[in-house]
């Protein structure tokens, strides 16, 4: 199954992460920084399956850092439907 992250400029800094798999686009994850792209692919990457079943059942994902509970939270339709995993993250450009 092929995975495309498609990331598009969306202002002078962030970038859309559109997520494809199988030329179908199942959703869009955390907005990114130039160098968090790879980063953030690579989250994708690990956590693919996952998301996958969550696009099964409820459609069109979003992914949204939510800092005050330190997770990145999936919602389709508005609604929270679960929460990438940990183990999926990778590490940010700015810890050295």
């Amino acid at each position: 199954m092929p995975l495309v992250v498609d990331a598009h400029k969306i202002g002078t800094k962030l970038h859309r992460l559109e997520i494809r798999v199988d030329g179908k686009f199942i959703g869009e994850y955390e907005r990114a920084q130039a160098g968090d792209i790879d980063r953030k692919r690579a989250e994708v990457r690990c956590a693919l399956e996952f998301l996958l079943s969550l696009y099964r059942k409820h459609g069109e994902l979003k992914v949204r850092w939510n800092g005050a509970r330190g997770e990145k939270i999936i919602y389709a339709s508005g609604i929270e439907v679960g929460t990438v995993p940990r183990a999926s993250w990778q590490r940010p450009s700015w810890v050295q």
